[in-house]
């Protein structure tokens, strides 16, 4: 019962994803394909540790402008590091 699952999520995997998303070869020039990347993959468990930081801080201080002070930043730099053109 469980081969059959897979089988029948692979052919809707096929059948519903473009060509280019069924490819899972990393690829640092495109655009969905870098993601696959170990150098990505380092870059969002960074940012996974900024935003485990910025939540402790934000539960710390649970006021609306402290929180927002911590959350845009943290946001933006979120942004700089994944990045693609770096």
């Amino acid at each position: 019962m469980r081969y059959l699952i897979t089988l029948i999520s692979m052919m809707l995997k096929i059948t519903w994803q473009p060509d280019w998303m069924q490819d899972q070869l990393p690829d640092n020039r495109h655009f969905y394909r870098r993601t696959l990347t170990g150098s990505y993959r380092a870059k969002k468990k960074i940012v996974k540790n900024i935003w485990i930081a910025a939540g402790l801080l934000m539960l710390i201080n649970p006021v609306i402008h402290i929180v927002m002070l911590i959350a845009l930043p943290v946001t933006l730099l979120s942004f700089v590091i994944l990045d693609e053109t770096l």
